[in-house]
């Protein structure tokens, strides 16, 4: 097994170091031969796999359509796998609990060009995943060294059309194989610590050049049908299997809807969504194509990287089945006096059959548990209910398709899992795992790659777990990290992008971000949007934002509100120019005390605002729901005017309240007199105070004119009497911190200055290390103290460019460093973190104690060629001290800067520096032990305030 800190060190060092050594090969020109026999057979076989080309398989164009030739800029994106989604029924030697080991490499395909000879294409490496058998996994999509994630690979591939040759491009020198190791994670809830291994695993570039070349040469051998599949087997290592996950171009049909429409539905829109099984908001459903029905038995065909769960929509019906790719469905409606019925016939008949028994919510059990108080009797119930759940599972199990028959079942575990959750947070009870880990559910998921096959309640399952009130010492089954208190209804991004890793993580981060979004706006959220899509590598997830992200724009403060596809502005009121603040409420209340609160509100801002007159209260509802106005009644203002706005069918309702992404209730809907939108999600007791902001925002009057000619005449009596002493203070605190901000720039570029000093210094001894191992003839251990060399850089220049890195950080970099040095001298080491130090929260200066560790290697213990190096770490009162002790030849403190050590000259002013800018008093000694213990070597203590 391979060392973990090798094995990533050498996988940083490797993917860093391609950057810009790829480059797109040229297109070789092929003189075809003078004979015109051969001419015209060659000529023939290069349109023939054109036309193959063309039919590379694509997602997300899944109507009919003529095929597009191949050209510059398409693009697709393959991924091979160990195996792919086991669509048979369920076998009993299967182990549903688990779907290791997997495998899965994707690369993106780009046409650099292409004509009638040759074509030229480039492999853009786009996702590794790897999960063992044992739970350990890696997923390149979340890996959290995010400067890696834009130093991919790239592999070119030239295709002469006239020889049927491939020459394939490869990275430049030094990069033989993409090396990652995978991750598990050990949680001990009693002990308060958890524990994580890595194991070294790699991926050799020739495998890699094999699976494209076997697909590649795949494209002829399909008997020239069309169009091309989507899909195909290889057989390179691990690898067995290929398909096309998306690209931009028409794709070859895996799946057939065949539809019998009666005359009744002819003309009428009918659109296909890939949607969720259950009914929550965060669960969108994704529209893929529309048409027209025809009428008779018209039939849709399209393509599915995947099974999924559809839904077809016409009128205001749904109809939810699986699709399955390879699988012909026939669907049947039956329209009678505006009832519709269906009836759907499929070849896994089971899964589809699975849809009607299990429903939209299998789990109406959570009205029950309002009656649990304790948590032994929740987890009990719950247990309970997971067995009664599985139980009817199992009775379809061998009618289901075994990935319907997996994703079922973990749909059972994270709802009850989520509900234990809910019940916690509703009780406020601290879900402690040491008492939540008796629930079954617990011990069936694993939340950190649950996402592979997604059920629709682990979305709502991490969401539940992270707004959860966790004990600040609380290792949490829940995604195996550690969670905080609840920050608010917009949790802090920061925290949770240092306490998550993996899909959880970016799947809270996205959370954060949409909900500020949708209640905030665009200024809220710009910053933390701004690094989401920066960090996260995940193309779903930066999709999804960016998507909302345009929908907020075109609903935010002063956008027009008559350019918006909205249901209730057809109203004549719209569109007559009144010269009123409209406040739009959509009703989902008729109770008194509410329509009282409301109309009081609006009242109060337009006396206290001198606005009476100018208000209108526009109340939107659901015409179906509320027969009559009457039903409805509004107190009666005379303060301003009251509308009533139904809508039918309710949809449009609900449209418009989506549209303006009011989901919440008394939310209020408030436009400007000229028709621009003033709020989209103000609360009904805020009123006054947006309306007033906004008026002072476009300078319009503010007040009675009394009131401002008080406040024009405090303004000149206060004027008089402040100026002076005002503009004396401003000039005063300006000169200060001029001067404050010039020292502060001065102290920086002397760190900066001496930083840059420190790194070719500690180059130069690594390097003068690993020559010294070739001198003698020790290339392999010349080749691992340079692999290694290469992650404690990686690890010295992140270091060096923060101000502050945790100790953990910096113990490790030492851990690192020591471990190479063994390579070439014999000693041994030890390092020590007392008790009361927690290694993950405490934080020092980066770099601020290797350069004293480097010191007693090189100067110490490097002449004797043997010794004993301690490091130790302990906290006295609000001190870290930190000392460095060595068995070596000694130092003589008054000569560090004269040949004893380039690195503790550097070090020491630094941790000068280091004292004045950060305002603290760090304290450094000395000592030869000779002198103060009558023992060899030397003794370095640093003290650092961190409290």
């Amino acid at each position: 097994m391979l060392n973990t800190n090798f094995i990533a060190m050498k996988r940083v060092s490797k993917i860093s170091t391609l950057k810009g050594m790829i480059k797109r090969s040229e297109l070789h020109t092929i003189l075809l031969k003078t004979n015109n026999f051969n001419r015209m057979k060659k000529i023939s076989l290069i349109l023939i796999f054109t036309c193959i080309c063309s039919q590379v398989l694509f997602s997300n164009n899944i109507e009919n359509g003529e095929p597009a030739q191949l050209k510059k800029g398409d693009w697709f994106t393959i991924e091979f796998a160990n195996r792919l989604e086991d669509y048979s029924a369920p076998v009993d030697t299967i182990d549903y609990s688990s779907y290791g080991p997997l495998k899965k490499l994707a690369f993106k395909c780009e046409v650099i060009d292409a004509n009638e000879l040759s074509i030229n294409l480039n492999f853009i490496f786009e996702r590794l995943f790897d999960l063992e058998e044992n739970g350990e996994y890696f997923d390149s999509y979340f890996d959290q060294e995010v400067s890696t994630k834009s130093d991919g690979f790239q592999i070119g591939a030239e295709i002469n059309l006239t020889s049927d040759s491939i020459k394939f491009v490869m990275p430049g020198e030094g990069f033989e194989e993409y090396i990652y190791s995978t991750f598990s994670r050990e949680v001990f809830i009693e002990e308060k610590r958890m524990s994580s291994s890595e194991h070294g695993r790699s991926i050799a570039l020739t495998d890699m050049k094999q699976m494209l070349e076997a697909y590649l040469r795949d494209w002829p051998k399909q008997n020239n049908n069309f169009p091309l599949k989507a899909s195909g087997d290889i057989n390179v290592n691990d690898f067995k299997k290929y398909r096309i996950l998306d690209t931009n171009l028409s794709v070859g049909r895996n799946i057939n809807l065949i539809v019998n429409i009666p005359e009744g539905l002819q003309g009428e829109d009918l659109e296909i969504f890939a949607t969720s099984q259950f009914r929550y908001f965060y669960n969108q459903d994704k529209k893929l194509f529309s048409k027209k029905l025809e009428g008779g038995n018209d039939t849709l065909s399209f393509y599915l990287s995947e099974q999924k769960l559809l839904a077809l929509r016409y009128k205001s019906d749904k109809i939810k089945f699986v699709g399955t790719p390879g699988d012909t469905l026939r669907l049947t409606i039956n329209a009678n006096n505006g009832e519709s019925a269906y009836s759907i016939v499929s070849k896994h008949q089971g899964d589809q059959r699975s849809l009607s028994l299990l429903g939209d919510n299998p789990f109406s059990f959570f009205k029950d548990m309002e009656k649990i108080h304790s948590v032994d009797l929740a987890v009990r119930f719950l247990n309970k209910k997971t067995e009664e759940n599985i139980h009817l599972l199992d009775s379809l199990k061998h009618q289901l398709t075994a990935n319907w028959y997996r994703r079922q079942m973990f749909e059972t575990y994270y709802q009850v899992a989520s509900t234990l959750l809910t019940w916690c947070r509703n009780k406020e009870i601290p879900a402690n795992y040491s008492e939540l880990k008796r629930l079954v559910a617990f011990q069936k998921i694993h939340p950190l790659y649950d996402y592979i096959i997604l059920p629709d309640n682990y979305n709502r399952y991490v969401k539940n777990a992270i707004d959860n009130s966790f004990r600040a010492n609380y290792e949490s089954v829940s995604t195996n990290q550690g969670f905080t208190r609840h920050f608010g209804d917009i949790e802090n991004y920061d925290i949770y992008d240092i306490m998550y890793w993996g899909y959880p993580k970016f799947l809270a981060l996205k959370n954060i971000v949409y909900t500020d979004l949708e209640e905030n706006g665009i200024t809220s959220a710009q910053e933390n949007y701004d690094k989401f899509l920066a960090n996260c590598k995940y193309t779903p997830f930066k999709k999804e934002l960016e998507e909302y992200y345009a929908e907020i724009k075109k609903i935010e403060p002063g956008e027009p509100v008559l350019e918006l596809p909205l249901n209730f502005i057809t109203h004549d009121n719209f569109h007559k120019n009144n010269g009123k603040y409209k406040i739009v409420y959509f009703l989902n209340s008729i109770k008194e005390d509410d329509k009282k609160r409301i109309t009081e509100n609006v009242s109060d801002a337009a006396e206290e605002l001198d606005l009476k007159g100018k208000l209108e209260l526009v109340i939107v509802y659901e015409k179906e729901k509320y027969s009559s106005v009457s039903k409805i009644g509004f107190p009666v203002s005379e303060n301003f005017q009251t509308t009533y706005i139904g809508l039918e069918p309710d949809t449009k309702y609900w449209q418009d309240r989506n549209c303006l992404k009011i989901y919440g209730y008394y939310k209020i809907f408030i436009i400007s007199p000229d028709n621009k939108i003033v709020s989209r999600t103000q609360s009904y007791w805020s009123i006054r105070n947006t309306i007033h902001q906004y008026i002072e925002s476009q300078n319009q009057p503010k007040s009675h004119e009394n009131r401002k000619a008080m406040i024009l005449g405090a303004l000149i009596s206060l004027l008089g009497t402040g100026l002076l002493a005002w503009l004396i203070i401003k000039i005063n605190n300006r000169r200060i911190k001029k001067r404050e901000s010039a020292r502060r720039k001065l102290s920086e570029l002397e760190l900066k200055a001496i930083r840059s000093q420190m790194n070719p210094h500690f180059i130069f001894n690594a390097m003068g290390s690993i020559q010294n191992l070739m001198n003698h003839n020790q290339t392999e251990k010349a080749n691992l103290y340079l692999s290694r060399f290469a992650k404690l850089m990686r690890m010295v220049l992140n270091s060096s460019n923060k101000k502050l890195v945790s100790l953990s950080d910096e113990l490790e970099l030492i851990r690192l460093y020591l471990e190479l040095e063994q390579l070439r001298v014999d000693f041994q080491f030890k390092v020590e973190v007392g008790e009361s130090v927690n290694p993950e929260t405490e934080e020092i200066p980066g770099m601020l104690l290797q350069p004293f560790v480097e010191n007693a290697v090189i100067h110490g213990i490097t002449p004797i060629r043997e010794g004993n190096i301690e490091v130790e770490i302990s906290k006295i009162e609000s001190n870290l001290v930190c000392s460095i002790t060595d068995d070596g030849v000694g130092i003589d403190p008054a000569k560090t800067g004269n040949g004893n050590g380039l690195a503790m000259k550097f070090a020491e002013k630094r941790v000068n520096l280091l004292s004045e800018q950060l305002k603290t008093r760090m304290k450094l000694d000395i000592e030869n032990r000779s002198v103060s213990e009558g023992k060899s070597g030397t003794k370095v203590t640093l003290i650092i305030p961190v409290e």
